[in-house]
């Protein structure tokens, strides 16, 4: 009985593999696709011929009335997705723990404001894009990685907030008492002593915030307009039109935009596991 549930508790993992990572094995054999096998039927699960023309093609096919043919001009978009990614992963990190810490330990707002703050991840971002146009437009904001930075950190700061919460709950209030028995402030207590303990607790928030931020469509398509401030979510859009869709671009464009990520996310696993399983789930 063992052994069969052993090798059925296989072959679930092997399914979970397979229904994960196939959608990723697609995008990559299609990026190196030439253009008359994106709509092959039966569809084919390895090129032909593969080909780089969907990162170094041409710029401009007539198949697709004017559609951009490769990713050549991809890089100003990522350029703008790190600036803004990397910004609000840290400025929102940073604002998160010194706003979960005021109000874990010192209790500040009172017993509902950490209900009120992740009460803001119920508003859809539609409801706040048109206010926040107007608002950037008055101080000029449009089209610029302030605009966009500003916008994201109040998706991903409610969330950061909720979980350093209780991740601070967690660190015992002696230690911060042993620090100021020691002479330091509340600050310095908070900065060499608690922060390097909730070193993952951090990570996952900067994590998520990257996360988060990097993938953000509507705010950004409603604030920026040009390649000075578009992301690549905003660039990978211009592969569907209604002519058709450019399949191989737009995975050309898609490994571009995942990639940065998933390195990220690598680098900080160790972390990130622990702060969403330790901080996020008691308190």
């Amino acid at each position: 009985m063992k052994k069969i549930l052993k090798v059925v508790r296989y072959i679930l993992v092997v399914v979970c593999l397979i229904f994960f990572l196939f959608p990723v094995y697609w995008l990559v054999i299609t990026a190196f696709k030439s253009s008359n096998e994106w709509f092959t039927m039966p569809p084919k699960f390895f090129p032909t011929r593969p080909t780089l023309s969907n990162f170094f093609g041409a710029k401009e096919t007539e198949v697709f009335g004017g559609t951009t043919g490769s990713i050549e001009n991809i890089f100003p978009y990522l350029r703008n997705s790190i600036v803004v990614g990397v910004s609000v992963a840290l400025i929102g990190t940073v604002i998160s723990a010194l706003a979960a810490y005021a109000i874990a330990r010192y209790k500040v707002g009172g017993p509902f404001l950490a209900e009120w703050i992740i009460s803001i991840r119920m508003l859809p971002p539609i409801v706040s894009a048109v206010p926040l146009y107007v608002i950037f437009t008055k101080l000029r904001l449009i089209n610029t990685w302030w605009a966009l930075i500003l916008s994201h950190l109040v998706i991903v700061v409610p969330l950061g907030v909720w979980l350093l919460i209780s991740f601070f709950r967690e660190i015992p209030r002696e230690i911060d008492e042993a620090a100021y028995v020691d002479g330091a402030t509340p600050f310095q207590a908070f900065f060499y002593v608690v922060l390097p303990l909730s070193a993952p607790g951090l990570a996952a928030v900067a994590v998520l915030s990257l996360i988060q931020s990097w993938g953000e469509f509507l705010l950004a398509l409603v604030l920026t307009n040009d390649a000075r401030a578009q992301t690549l979510p905003i660039f990978l859009g211009r592969y569907i039109t209604g002519w058709r869709v450019a399949w191989g671009p737009l995975s050309a464009a898609g490994i571009v935009t995942m990639l940065p990520v998933v390195l990220f996310a690598i680098i900080a696993q160790r972390y990130l596991i622990r702060g969403l399983t330790f901080g996020a789930v008691k308190g």
